[in-house]
C-alpha cells in the first residue's frame, strides 16, 4: 500500500476513534511510523478525531520533534510517539485519547475485571504515572514507553490511554476493545454482588482465541462499514452525531 493510502487509512481511523468514544473536542492524536524511516506521520493538531479526513490531515515529524511535511502544526506530546515506535520495533501506530470510561479506569490503576470476554483480549493492563499534564519531553515519552514494555496499551492514571499496534487495523482494535472492557468494569464494579471470575490460565487461553488477525481483520472492517454507514445518513465524512 501506498503511503498516502495509508495515511488515507490512517484518517479513517481516527474517525473510528470518535465514533466509538475516544474523541475529546481537539484532543487526542495518531501516528504511523514514516515506511522511508524519517519519523513518524502524525495527526495535526487543532483538529478534533472526527475531523481528520485525509492524509492532508498529517504532518510528518522527525524522532527529534522536527516537523518535516505537512501542513498544521504538530501536537506538543509528539514525544509519545518518538518514543514508543523507537523502543518497540514491532509496532507500527501509536494514539493517545481520551476515552470516558479508561480514562475514569486510570485513576484506580486497577486491571481490567473479567466480567466478559472484552477484558481479555489484554494480557496485562499497565498502569503509568506521571506528575505533568502532558508529556512533552524526550524522558517522559520514554518512561511512557517503559511502563507499555511489551503490551499495547497502558493507561495513564488521571489522564487517558495509550495504546498501539503493529498496524492501523491493529492498534484501532485495541483501543475500541480497551474502551468497551473499561465501560464493562466500571458497570459491573457497581454491582452489589460478587462477580465469579475464571482463573489467569482459563484467560490465557481465552485471550489466544480471541486476539487473532483474522478477528482484528474483521472487526475493524465492520467499524468500516458502520463510519461509512453514519457519514452517508449525515451526508459529510467527519463530525457526525
Amino acid at each position: 500500500m501506498m503511503l498516502q493510502e495509508q495515511l488515507d487509512q490512517l484518517a479513517t481511523a481516527c474517525r473510528v476513534l470518535e465514533m466509538e468514544g475516544h474523541g475529546d473536542m481537539t484532543l487526542g492524536h495518531l501516528s504511523l511510523r514514516d515506511p522511508e524511516g524519517r519519523g513518524f506521520w502524525l495527526k495535526r493538531n487543532a483538529r478534533g478525531l472526527g475531523e481528520i479526513l485525509s492524509h492532508k490531515d498529517f504532518v510528518l515529524v522527525s524522532f527529534d520533534g522536527v516537523k518535516l511535511e505537512g501542513e498544521g502544526g504538530q501536537h506538543s506530546e509528539w514525544p509519545i510517539h518518538s518514543e514508543i515506535l523507537r523502543l518497540r520495533p514491532d509496532v507500527q501506530v501509536v494514539a493517545h485519547t481520551h476515552p470516558f470510561h479508561a480514562s475514569l479506569l486510570s485513576s484506580f490503576g486497577s486491571q481490567l475485571a473479567p466480567f466478559t470476554l472484552d477484558a481479555d483480549y489484554f494480557e496485562a493492563l499497565p498502569c503509568h504515572r506521571d506528575d505533568v499534564a502532558l508529556l512533552k519531553t524526550k524522558e517522559e515519552g520514554t518512561a511512557l514507553a517503559h511502563s507499555l514494555r511489551q503490551h499495547f496499551a497502558v493507561l495513564m492514571a488521571n489522564h487517558g490511554v495509550t495504546f498501539c499496534g503493529t498496524s492501523i487495523a491493529h492498534a484501532v482494535c485495541v483501543g475500541v476493545f480497551l474502551e468497551k472492557a473499561a465501560r464493562i468494569h466500571v458497570q459491573g464494579a457497581q454491582m452489589r454482588t460478587e462477580a465469579d471470575f475464571p482463573a489467569q490460565p482459563v484467560r490465557q487461553r481465552r485471550n489466544q482465541q480471541i486476539m487473532t488477525p483474522v478477528h482484528v481483520e474483521h472487526s475493524w472492517n465492520y467499524f468500516v462499514r458502520k463510519l461509512e454507514q453514519l457519514e452517508r445518513v449525515n451526508g459529510v465524512p467527519g463530525l457526525f452525531t
